[in-house]
């Protein structure tokens, strides 16, 4: 199994594939959030009992291989070592707490270099820019440039049989767009409601480059990784509606993401029940409508 994205680990049922066994590469290019993640997923409280190291609880995997704090189980039969210290936070977590060898962790671009290319490549970009014009003309050479520089994971080819996106796709709306306008703002200033009209078509052929060359290299990578027989499951915002409204948004530029997929893989309809789909949820008072794709790799 390997997640794209995987962020903290939030949208990934982590003790599950632990407990079944799976090899695990889990892929963010934010250092620390994993590793954080994980520390926070391994502490479990059931009710009837006192809290339980999922490691330690697992009968088919090598706790050392997980973590090398791990000493001894605890003599009253309890599911944790005795090297293992509960915070008194919340959530739980052990503080003793070392990553092992496993899972796999990659501090990684999952957009084959494109978004990481463009990012370092934006300060000498905006070196000496004088307008929000120059500013815009300047990221768009740069943005169509690095799809040259091209870069793959340390996940070897046709090896994996799940992989998993959710939500990542979504975020390539914003980034790395944002943080090209933070650090033009910081050497411009802000622009004025006047540059923001006259600009517009600039910003949206900026925005669409983006926004289009993430998404390719993000496929390209997860249809390099995939297994001839494996799936992939694919979740991204489709719809939108601001706290306090009732009117819904489509997100055009994900809807082109469904004409990229299928020039890539299949759809699997079938595949898992109860799981395709579109499903609602909120953040801060906005609601959103989620697509959930399974995913096959078509024949070579």
């Amino acid at each position: 199994m390997a997640c794209l994205g995987a962020g903290t680990l939030n949208d990934i049922p982590y003790s599950s594939f632990v407990k079944a066994g799976a090899a695990i590469h889990l892929v963010d290019w934010l250092p620390g959030v994993m590793d954080f993640g994980i520390a926070h997923r391994i502490i479990e409280e059931p009710r009837a009992a006192g809290p339980q190291c999922l490691y330690c609880l697992v009968n088919n995997i090598d706790p050392r291989d997980y973590c090398c704090s791990f000493n001894r189980l605890e003599e009253s039969g309890a599911p944790i070592c005795s090297a293992c210290e509960i915070s008194p936070d919340e959530p739980k977590y052990c503080v003793a707490f070392k990553k092992g060898r496993f899972p796999y962790v990659y501090h990684e671009d999952a957009t084959g270099g494109y978004a990481s290319a463009f990012g370092t490549g934006l300060a000498r970009a905006l070196d000496g820019v004088t307008s929000w014009r120059q500013a815009f003309k300047r990221a768009n050479l740069l943005a169509a440039r690095v799809r040259q520089h091209r870069s793959r994971l340390s996940i070897p080819d046709d090896s994996v049989d799940l992989v998993i996106s959710s939500m990542l796709i979504s975020q390539f709306e914003h980034e790395p767009y944002t943080y090209f306008s933070r650090q033009a703002a910081a050497l411009l200033g802000a622009p004025t409601a006047q540059e923001e009209t006259r600009l517009r078509p600039t910003m949206e052929r900026l925005r669409s480059t983006l926004l289009e060359s993430q998404i390719e290299r993000h496929l390209e990578e997860i249809e390099r990784i995939l297994a001839p027989d494996g799936r992939c499951f694919l979740a991204f915002e489709l719809f939108h509606c601001e706290s306090g409204e009732n009117v819904w948004y489509l997100i055009e530029e994900m809807s082109g993401v469904l004409n990229a997929l299928a020039r890539r893989f299949n759809f699997d309809i079938d595949g898992c029940p109860g799981v395709i789909g579109d499903s609602e949820f909120r953040t801060n008072g906005n609601r959103s409508v989620v697509c959930h794709l399974l995913l096959a790799p078509k024949p070579q």
